[in-house]
């Protein structure tokens, strides 16, 4: 017994211990966010559990306390409850599936078994409100009920059993089971189903349908419809329904309907209900995004300045010294190109400005002179090219000659019409075919052209000849038969007469004169008859096109000459057919298309009657061909030789990069102009535009420099521009100091298009790409910490503010019912005052259980809407962001009465103490008095610090910087605008403080974050990208900063504004410009895209509109529009942007986001990068603010023209007349020279620019004084000098002296107009070194790499390498035998090498000793025959009379006649080598090359052609011992540019 007992109590307490545990999973379910619409409903669910409420009530009942089967069912009832929300679809399904997931991980901890069970619960019936219980009761009864009418069409039948399983063969023959059935119950027979058949067919959702056909294939949807054809008696017409059928009760009805009504009313309630409360917490938006267009002219400063041409700010920076400033953007380019690839082309980056003044260097004139050779042999850096220029072409030359894209452009210098026909890559198949065709056959164009024949005729016949097209020459009877329908088809006699003309060429098998004819008709014809094609064309358009087309063939006719006269008879057209002419289909034919073979040459000398010499008449002749014209042979193109050159090798070095890089550009340009003509031909191709001629074509090639590099176009003289004319200077071997710096930056210019194209460049691009995706997302996922981390915060907060209004509601109850406690005991003296006052709150709140009551049913932290929430997270962000506990908000008009209250307050207390009677009062009352004084005088000055204060917060707001901000919170405080409250132990503040606050919390978060991030950008901005834009403003400026910049500029490139006017008078509308001066390079030419009849019509001139908005937003520019380029470089101009641009535009909102932030990285690199300073550092930072400030105010504006004209006199006198119109330094520019190491570069100089903005009188330095002076004689006999204080453009102020001031006024003078002589000798650009390439070799041999004195070392290096190979091959050695010739030679160079006539002899002596150790010319006896037959004549001749003769040119004439310089070859080429030179006109022309130069680079380029034929002859010239290379294959690498290009078919060997 006591077992039981002991059993029973045990499993009592798992029941209890069961019960508990389901009730904590239920508070748990119960307090899930937003479970409101589970927990408890208005109507009852009967026995199925659909609302937590309801499965809380089976808990106390005890339904879930047997064990195992309990958890079930509990698990089943709780699933059940969001199953039902799911099925139903309503608002709550997402929130239910939630839940749901949540509920099951809670069973899922207990048993994985019971999840399973709460997933697959599911409600009996979704339809109605009705429980399970009652549904199936319902449907027991309905099953049971035997009132089904015999009448009513039967019912589908749910799919019970197995007839899941049936098979659809199998559900036909129940189906005719069922109808025979059906039939026998309406009164006929079952063998009447025996005429019918059955299809079952399966729909998408799983059902089955049923359908009968008769024998006739009559269709039957059911059982009913076959009863009714077949006239049964007993069978249910169409539509009746079941009366017998038993109804729902009306009352069931009706309670249903009411039902639905309630759920639908309680939804529109809670709906509503959220709605309004959610437009309650969010905040009245008054300022709405506003489009682009309409802040255009929105009234501000800001669109008032735009719209009249004027820039706010106006810029630091618009230009560099020599360059223009539509250069800018060039500049821009390859600078920014160069650093960005420094690694690629392994160049070491270099500052803008030193890039602008290298590009802008000349060398000092005077200093120039000053070095006698005698006495300085060593010429100083000054004289040189910058290392830098040097060091970036020989990179960019590197880089494009050892890529394989070089092989397109190298030899484009080259290309003749002939070549590129020979090239499939040049002109394929289908080019060859388009080629204009040439008259054969003489006929009268203008009287065929003047016969009035109906279109739909012409159309007609000119189909019928357009098979000939596509037919060989030898497929001659299809030819004949469409010349035939033609003839048979037209009724203008000419045309008749002109084809059977052409037919009398035809012969079986050829025929290819005739489909020359023919296509040449039909090309004339289309061309002339633009109607005939679906375009509209007027009556006088037509005409004019028909009177050039006759003028055009009347010049073909004058050139063709007929062996035969023909008559106009009818001529036989009879024979090969169609028919007998299939053998030729079948056949086919290999041969070419004798066409295109045919039409520049005759193919037979039987056809040479018939043959074509068109005369030459450039402006009616069409184009052919796309290949430029080709450019005569420089000097250092017959310097070079015919392979490209090969990296190493010394033609690409530091001693012959500048003739080098001209002979690159020349090539590349000739690639560009020939890519230029391709998209000329192929537009008007598209077009469905006649071709252009051939005068044409060549002034589109003259001007082909301002339509590529459109910005470095602008025309230098008459015949050329820059770019053309840089290219031709480097080209003839001239100097590269002697080009002005647009010339120097369209080389590079010209160089870097042709590297972008290039795999290497390429390759680096996806490279970074690559890497920079990677730092792209560690930066994301960097950002997305950051944001959970505020998130986490703002929860925290939110967190705080719902502890907050709880403990305020308890606070407040406590407060409450204890005075409620002090009124009862007034009254019924219960409790004394004693006892009260020792209740405690937990006393109070037991004190009875009303009270007790009240006290639980208070609201808890969960229970607070989101308003409330909301505007308490706000007051505590406020205090946060304050650093209070408490703060109150003021406005201005209560701080004013509020010092006003206190005021009357301290008079007030003065009153009080009416006469002193005492010490101590008579000391209250003084300090009263005091205190009352002192804030009288505040009040007088307090409204305009305030008024001041006020403006200074509300900039620093829009600035949205932490320094600004803290300066202006600081002095708003200052200003009494913010102090203690003895209220609430808070503090009071006006409400732009706290506006300022909160602003600044926000900035010092963007702070933290930008240095949390400063790692992963740098290493982002390592991996270079495309140089993106920081924004745009309203008008499309935009705003840009460069990796490798200084960090304080932001450049800003702004469209101008065009202007009918053609003088613009006002100097600040820098903006404002006409279409002629806004226009820059050549136009488009308007004819390649809309027809001629086109062009003066609405849709054309809106095409040409829309065009033209490519290059400007107006339209009306057809060429390159000249955009204004600024930069700002100053802290003061970067926040007056920011103040100017608009947040309601989208586009300015982000830009001045990101000006903020640039600002910001601005200030954290000035300061170190500090984070948020300590209280200590702040009061240092806001003394120095504090200080400067007073500084600023001892210097003044103007009043300085005394001091600086008495500066003026110390002034050298070549200097004087700069200073001439300057009176006051006030406002000038200075160019500051400073030193930043003086004592480990003492040469190195840093400059800058900057603006004179005050002068003061300042205390003399003291000096050192004897020891015993009197210091009052030393402070008596001090006296005070002149300083300036400048604004850097870089940011920052210095104060200099009166001498610097005056020195700076020249210098930037000089250096701004490019003063003839100016050079800074010490500039940093000067001292730039290639830690990366090192191209110009050594550090120290860096300047001068590019001397005669290194031209000097490689010549006797060279000479080493040579020297012994050609001794060992000759008898007569008198270069290093006795005569001591060669040592001599050495010495000299190594005396005199520094010289250019030094090192130009010792080449020439040293070509002069190789001619002599390789056996001189190879046929000598030919030299002396020219020489006789020359003297005999009479001396020398003129070169026409030389050619007349039968006589030669010299080599000096050859070199000077460009005709002639196309076959000069000065290489050693083939297998028979038997010199250094070929003929004597090559040494003759090496020599005039050689004695006429003037740089260095010459000299280099011709050791170098001295060395490879040298190289040559030994080569070929080797023992037997050593087997020789091969020359055929030596041969076919350098065949002869000048030879090749008149051999045809020869330059495919260049690939």
């Amino acid at each position: 017994m006591s077992d039981e007992a002991a059993e029973t109590v045990e499993k009592e307490a798992r029941r209890k211990k069961h019960k508990k545990r389901m009730n904590k999973l239920l508070v748990r379910a119960w307090n899930l966010p937003d479970s409101t619409p589970f927990q408890d409903s208005s109507h009852p669910s009967g026995d199925e559990a659909r609302y937590l409420t309801v499965v809380g009530q089976n808990l106390d009942k005890g339904i879930y306390e047997h064990g195992r089967s309990g958890w079930e069912i509990f698990a089943k009832d709780m699933g059940l409850v969001y199953n039902w929300h799911i099925s139903r679809k309503g608002k709550h399904t997402s929130i239910a599936k939630i839940h749901l997931d949540a509920v099951v991980g809670f069973f899922a901890k207990i048993d994985p078994s019971l999840g399973n069970v709460a997933v697959n619960s599911m409600p009996g019936d979704t339809s109605s409100d009705s429980t399970s219980t009652k549904n199936s009761f319902t449907a027991k009864k309905r099953k049971n009920n035997g009132n089904d009418s015999p009448d009513t069409t039967p019912k589908k039948k749910a799919n019970v059993g197995n007839n899941g399983h049936l098979t659809l063969s199998q559900r036909e023959k129940r189906a005719m089971e069922l109808l025979a059935a059906y039939l026998e119950e309406r009164g006929g027979e079952r063998a009447q189903s025996e005429n019918f058949r059955c299809k079952v067919v399966r729909r998408p959702g799983g059902r089955f349908d049923s359908i009968f056909f008769s024998a006739e294939n009559k269709r039957f949807k059911s059982m009913a419809d076959v009863a009714r054809f077949l006239n049964l008696v007993d069978a249910p017409t169409r539509g009746q329904r079941d009366t017998k059928a038993p109804s729902r009760p009306r009352k069931v009805t009706e309670k249903k309907k009411l039902k639905r009504e309630l759920d639908k009313l309680m939804k529109l309630k809670v709906k509503a209900s959220k709605a309004l409360e959610d437009h309650n917490n969010e905040e009245f938006v008054d300022e709405f995004p506003a489009s682009d267009d309409s802040l255009w002219a929105d009234g501000s400063n800001a669109s008032k300045a735009h719209k009249a041409g004027k820039i706010v700010p106006q810029s630091d920076i618009e230009s560099f010294p020599g360059i223009p400033t539509h250069c800018i953007p060039d500049l821009l380019m390859v600078w920014d190109f160069l650093c960005t690839f420094g690694r690629t082309l392994s160049l070491q980056p270099i500052e803008l400005d030193d890039f602008a003044n290298a590009l802008s260097f000349c060398p000092s004139a005077d200093l120039q002179n000053s070095q006698p050779v005698e006495e300085q042999p060593q010429l100083p850096p000054q004289l040189h090219i910058p290392v830098y220029l040097s060091e970036c072409h020989i990179a960019l030359l590197r880089l494009l000659v050892k890529d394989p894209t070089s092989d397109l452009w190298w030899w484009s210098v080259l290309e003749t019409p002939e070549m590129v026909e020979q090239e499939d890559e040049y002109l394929n198949q289908m080019d060859k075919k388009r080629k204009a065709a040439a008259a054969v056959v003489k006929i009268d164009m203008e009287a065929l052209l003047s016969v009035e024949e109906d279109p739909a005729v012409t159309r007609k016949w000119l189909q019928a000849l357009e098979d000939v097209r596509t037919r060989k020459p030898d497929n001659s009877g299809p030819i004949k038969s469409a010349v035939k329908s033609a003839v048979a088809v037209t009724t203008n006699q000419h045309v008749k007469v002109y084809l059977k003309k052409a037919m009398r060429t035809w012969r079986a098998k050829s025929a290819g004169l005739v489909k020359r004819a023919v296509v040449w008709l039909i090309g004339r014809v289309r061309e002339a008859r633009p109607d005939l094609w679906g375009r509209t064309v007027s009556e006088d358009e037509i005409a004019e096109q028909k009177k050039l087309v006759a003028i055009e063939a009347a010049l073909e006719m004058d050139n063709i000459v007929e062996d035969v006269d023909v008559d106009d008879g009818d001529l036989n057209l009879e024979g090969d057919s169609d028919e007998e002419s299939d053998s030729d289909e079948d056949e086919g034919s290999d041969n070419e298309d004798e066409y295109a073979d045919q039409t520049d040459t005759p193919a037979s000398p039987s056809k040479q009657a018939c043959s074509i010499t068109l005369k030459e008449n450039d402006e009616i002749k069409p184009v052919t061909t796309f290949v430029p014209m080709k450019p005569v042979p420089s000097v250092v193109d017959l310097l070079l030789p015919p392979a490209k050159p090969m990296v190493p090798s010394d033609l690409v070095h530091a001693l012959t990069w500048p003739p080098v890089i001209g002979a690159t550009s020349i090539r590349i340009f000739q690639w560009y102009k020939r890519r230029r003509n391709e998209i000329d031909d192929s537009i008007r191709e598209f077009r469905q535009l006649r071709p252009m001629s051939v005068a044409e074509r060549r002034r589109r090639e003259v001007s082909a420099s301002s339509r590529l590099l459109s910005e470095c176009g602008d025309p230098v003289d008459g015949n050329s521009n820059h770019v053309e004319s840089a290219i031709n200077h480097l080209s003839d071997g001239k100097c590269y100091l002697d080009l002005n710096a647009i010339q120097r930056l369209s080389i590079l210019r010209l160089l870097i298009e042709a590297a972008y194209d290039t795999h290497h460049v390429q390759l680096s691009i996806e490279d970074n790409f690559k890497a920079r995706m990677n730092a792209v997302k560690a930066l994301d996922a960097e950002e997305r910490r950051a944001k959970k981390a505020a998130r986490e915060e703002l929860a925290s907060i939110e967190s705080a503010a719902r502890d907050r209004l709880a403990t305020e509601a308890r606070e407040a109850f406590i407060e409450k019912k204890r005075q409620e406690i002090v009124e009862d005991i007034k009254d019924t003296q219960e409790y004394s005052v004693e006892f009260i006052e020792s209740l405690n709150d937990d006393d109070i709140i037991d004190l009875d259980d009303d009270t007790k009551a009240e006290y639980e049913a208070l609201p808890t932290r969960e229970s607070f809407n989101k308003g409330e929430v909301n505007a308490v997270v706000k007051q505590i962000q406020e205090e946060t962001a304050f650093g209070v506990e408490r703060l109150t908000v003021l406005p201005l008009k209560e701080i004013e009465q509020r010092d006003e209250d206190y005021l009357k307050s301290l008079q007030e207390e003065l009153e009080s103490y009416g006469e002193a009677d005492s010490r101590e009062t008579s000391a209250k009352i003084d300090r009263l008095r005091q205190r009352i004084t002192k804030f009288t005088d505040q009040m007088q000055t307090i409204p305009l610090d305030r008024n001041s204060a006020i403006e200074i917060l509300k900039d620093a707001i829009q600035d949205g910087t932490v320094r600004t901000l803290r300066t202006a919170i600081k002095g708003a405080k200052l200003a009494g605008l913010s102090g203690e409250d003895e209220e609430n132990g808070g503090v009071w503040a006006l409400d732009l403080i706290r506006d300022a606050s909160l602003e600044l919390k926000e900035a010092e978060a963007r702070k933290r974050v930008t240095e949390a991030q400063k790692d992963l950008v740098a290493k982002r901005n390592k991996c270079f990208t495309r140089t993106e834009p920081l924004g745009r403003d309203r008008y499309q400026s935009s705003f840009l900063h460069f990796d490798h910049d200084k960090s304080s500029r932001v450049w800003a490139e702004r469209d101008l504004i065009l202007s009918n006017e053609d003088s613009i008078p006002s100097k600040e509308a820098v903006l404002l410009k006409s279409i002629q001066s806004a226009s820059i390079g050549a136009q488009d030419k308007s004819e390649d895209f809309v027809n001629l009849d086109d062009r003066n019509k609405p849709c054309g001139k809106y095409f040409l509109s829309f065009a033209g908005q490519e290059y400007h937003h107006s339209g009306n520019l057809l060429t390159l529009a000249r955009h204004h380029w600024s930069c700002y470089t100053t802290d003061r101009s970067l926040r007056v942007i920011v103040k100017n641009l608009d947040g309601k535009c989208a586009k300015e909102n982000d830009l001045k986001e990101a000006l903020k932030e640039t600002l910001e990285t601005l200030a954290l690199s000035a300061t170190g990068g500090d984070t948020i300073p300590s209280h200590a550092t702040l009061a240092e930072d806001e003394e120095t603010e504090a200080a400067a400030s007073i500084g600023k105010t001892d210097f003044f504006s103007s009043g300085d023209e005394a001091a600086f004209c008495a500066e003026k006199e110390n002034v050298p006198k070549e200097d004087a007349s700069l200073l001439k119109e300057i009176s006051s330094a006030i406002g000038c520019r200075i160019r500051l020279r400073r030193i930043p190491d003086p004592d480990r570069a003492p040469d190195v100089a840093e400059y800058s620019m900057a603006i004179v903005t005050g002068w003061k009188m300042a205390n003399a330095p003291q000096t050192d004084t004897l020891e015993g002076e009197a210091t009052e004689v030393a402070l008596a006999t001090q006296a005070t000098l002149p300083v300036w204080r400048l604004g850097l453009d870089d940011g920052g102020e210095i104060d200099i002296s009166a001498s610097e001031a005056v020195e700076g006024v020249v210098r930037a003078t000089k250096w701004s107009t490019g003063h003839p002589g100016y050079v800074e000798h010490d500039a940093p650009f000067l001292s730039y070194r290639n830690s990366l390439g090192r191209f110009c070799g050594r550090a120290v041999e860096a300047p001068s790499s590019l001397t005669p004195q290194a031209f000097a070392k490689q010549l006797i290096k060279r000479e080493q390498d040579l020297y012994m190979p050609l001794k060992n091959r000759t008898f007569e050695n008198n270069w290093g035998g006795k005569a001591g010739a060669r040592q001599v030679w050495v010495s000299s160079l190594k005396e005199c090498g520094h010289t250019f006539e030094a090192v130009r002899e010792g080449l020439l002596t040293l070509e002069n000793a190789f001619f002599d150790l390789t056996g001189r010319l190879g046929s000598v006896e030919e030299k002396v025959v020219d020489e006789l037959a020359t003297e005999s004549n009479g001396g020398a001749q003129d070169a026409s009379a030389a050619q007349s003769n039968g006589g030669a040119l010299s080599g000096k004439d050859l070199l000077y006649d460009h005709t002639s310089r196309f076959d000069i070859e000065l290489e050693s080429l083939g297998s028979d080598v038997k010199g250094i030179w070929n003929s004597s006109d090559a040494r003759e022309i090496f020599q005039e090359i050689i004695g006429v130069s003037k740089t260095v680079s010459v000299l280099a380029l011709g050791l170098d052609l001295i060395c490879r034929n040298a190289q040559a002859y030994i080569n070929q010239t080797k023992s037997s011992v050593v087997q020789p290379i091969n020359t055929d294959q030596a041969a076919g690498a350098y065949v002869g540019r000048r030879r090749a290009a008149k051999r045809p078919g020869a330059y495919a060997d260049f690939f």
